[in-house]
């Protein structure tokens, strides 16, 4: 399919006003689409009322191009943090091999550690990227020689104490090479956890610029789309039934909570063995406050030492030179906890590379191209603030509760605080000490 772009330059009248430049996309010999009709909900997403990044306006008004007419197939480096993933198949009736398919990919093997097992969790990346450790309480991923320099780097650093433990690399029983980390699971009986994608994009500026010289159409990306939004693509992208990498780069990131709170919920695994990944689309501040919330639910003292490690991670990385030369993408936070303990630990290197020769970032600025921005602090920011939050609210249903308790005994209690948990608002109602 030939895409045709016309575009009518700004024409002077008589009365020194000027026409709008007006841009149309038709397919070849067809009747011209105005661009604005097409590409509705590009334009939606960027004047909405979230504040995204200057970099993503930037770019959508780069995608507004005709559509190439080459095609081309999913890879195992594709950009986003999605990509792993299958497209579930359309039936209504899901088969017991798609059952078990999840349950792979939500584990993929059974580790041991001090004589008992457990199912290994992986919530985001490509599969078959982890393998189990030699080494009791270790585990194996496949090696990245940027994650590798990175990893060396770190252990010299003040951030290594956040860090799982890195202690080299090992040759696995398939031939290839692994980076030998620490399980950060190897200690926990029925953990909750929790995968944060953190910062404002989750691809380097020279990945997207490099998929946007010659960008192909691709047919895998438009189902995941319109398996989310069917109403996402334009007319054009659904008449080819593709759409192109940086096309669904830049929508998947503007869909989800990376643009406007610099971070997104990658995946959730609960002590009974139920898991969600189902945050795609969660993207207001609400929303993520109600999807942490389920995530703390019963474990009412995880907030707290939550809120204490991600302020220390905090102090520690505005003091790391690590932190200060390198632009960290697609990195994110693992949080682990059970009834007793809880742990939050920064992973995934893969794409934290040294920043150019002169370029200097403060990691909380608004990012537009050529910044090389990344947003990791702003996210962790939102997230101390939205965790302390919750841990506000835990304590106050706490006095709630035993206050009630106290009321129902005869004693004075005062009053209580009704706190709902997407939101701020602490709403303070008499509770009466007359007896009946």
């Amino acid at each position: 399919m030939e895409l045709c772009v016309k575009m009518l330059n700004s024409e002077k009248t008589s009365e020194t006003t000027s026409k709008p430049l007006a841009i149309r996309v038709s397919s070849a010999g067809g009747t011209p689409i105005p661009l604005q009709e097409a590409l509705v909900n590009i334009k939606s997403l960027v004047a909405g009322p979230l504040n995204l990044s200057p970099g993503y306006e930037s770019y959508t008004r780069r995608l507004l191009l005709p559509l190439p007419t080459e095609y081309d197939t999913a890879h195992h480096d594709d950009l986003s943090a999605d990509e792993a993933y299958e497209i579930p198949a359309r039936d209504r009736k899901p088969s017991n091999w798609r059952k078990v398919r999840n349950v792979v990919q939500w584990t993929p093997f059974i580790q041991t550690y001090k004589k008992h097992k457990y199912p290994w969790v992986q919530l985001a990346g490509h599969q078959g990227n982890f393998r189990a450790g030699y080494k009791q309480g270790t585990i194996l991923k496949k090696l990245c020689p940027v994650e590798e320099k990175a990893l060396e780097a770190i252990s010299a650093d003040i951030l290594r104490p956040y860090v799982p433990r890195y202690t080299g690399v090992v040759e696995g029983t398939d031939g290839e090479k692994y980076l030998q980390l620490e399980d950060l699971l190897s200690n926990y009986t029925l953990p909750c956890v929790m995968d944060i994608k953190m910062g404002v994009r989750t691809y380097l500026e020279d990945e997207l610029a490099k998929a946007r010289e010659k960008p192909k159409l691709r047919k895998d990306m438009y189902e995941k789309m319109i398996q989310i939004d069917p109403k996402a693509p334009t007319d054009a992208e659904h008449r080819a039934k593709a759409v192109t990498k940086p096309r669904y780069m830049v929508w998947r990131e503007t869909i989800s909570s990376t643009a406007t709170q610099g971070f997104r919920i990658e995946g959730v695994r609960r002590g009974d063995g139920t898991s969600s990944k189902d945050f795609k689309t969660t993207r207001t501040r609400e929303q993520v406050l109600a999807a942490l919330n389920s995530f703390l639910q019963g474990y009412s003292h995880a907030a707290t030492r939550y809120v204490q490690q991600l302020k220390s991670i905090k102090a520690t990385l505005e003091t790391s030179t690590f932190f200060k030369t390198h632009e960290l993408i697609g990195s994110s936070l693992l949080f682990v906890h059970n009834d007793t303990s809880a742990l939050v630990r920064m992973i995934d290197f893969a794409k934290t590379i040294p920043l150019p020769e002169n370029v200097h970032i403060t990691h909380r600025s608004p990012w537009s191209e050529g910044t090389h921005e990344d947003g990791y602090l702003l996210g962790l920011e939102n997230l101390i603030d939205l965790f302390s939050v919750i841990e506000k609210n835990l304590t106050m249903n706490g006095e709630i509760s035993k206050l009630v308790s106290s009321s129902s005994s005869g004693k004075p209690s005062g009053s209580v605080a009704a706190v709902s948990p997407t939101s701020n608002n602490l709403h303070v109602q008499p509770v009466s000490n007359t007896s009946s």
